[in-house]
């Protein structure tokens, strides 16, 4: 890993999953002191009907060249894989994958998913979302891009991907072992509890704060 000096890191870019948002990092600033911390809204400015995975990784970088560098990058789930989608254009000096959705070079590709457009309700696809939790209309189009596999053939900068018992396999293990990613299990923790329970948010701080030292 390439170190940095201490504190070194100036800001952090967090990005959301399907169907959810923003408001899913509500607690996440106050692990980072020091650090100028902002959760992107991936749908913002698109119509989500027609929402590319490229497009989200664009509101990405585009978001991630106003915040000061030395930057970091945080993904939690589908927002892992557009983290890793976009790290390079966003210059970012470390990339946090928290149990992201996996790359073709993880999962493997699949042609006969047919790519179309339109929204779905997560909460009818991948089932109810924790109480107090909002969600809301995703993009068919970015989904089927998902399952169909989607390239990363590499990291930009040093990663740390972060899981719990319920992916620990195919959105753990294999991302570390694929990208030579830092790990970190947290076990007890299922894919939602990754970004709600603060052991999520403080192995990511601890990471950073280890990679300056």
């Amino acid at each position: 890993m390439r170190k940095l000096s201490p504190g070194l890191i100036r800001s952090l870019l967090l990005a959301h999953g399907a169907g959810s948002g923003p408001w899913i990092f509500e607690a996440w600033a106050d692990a980072f002191p020091g650090i100028c911390v902002q959760a992107i809204d991936l749908q913002a400015g698109l119509a989500v009907a027609h929402a590319s995975m490229s497009n989200y990784a664009a509101v990405l970088y585009r978001t991630a060249e106003l915040l000061p560098p030395p930057r970091a990058v945080c993904g939690w789930s589908m927002g892992g894989l557009v983290a890793m989608l976009a790290a390079g254009r966003a210059a970012a000096e470390r990339l946090i994958l928290v149990e992201p959705s996996a790359p073709a070079e993880v999962q493997g590709t699949d042609p006969a998913v047919e790519l179309a457009e339109g929204t779905f309700d997560p909460e009818q696809e991948y089932g109810p979302f924790p109480t107090g939790v909002p969600g809301r209309s995703e993009s068919v189009l970015a989904r089927r891009e998902r399952k169909r596999g989607i390239s990363v053939p590499a990291l930009p900068c040093p990663a740390l991907v972060v899981y719990g018992d319920e992916l620990a396999a195919e959105r753990g293990r294999s991302i570390g072992a694929r990208y030579g990613a830092t790990e970190a299990y947290l076990p007890g923790l299922d894919h939602w509890g990754l970004v709600l329970d603060p052991r999520g948010r403080e192995a990511a701080a601890g990471w950073l704060r280890a990679s300056g030292e």
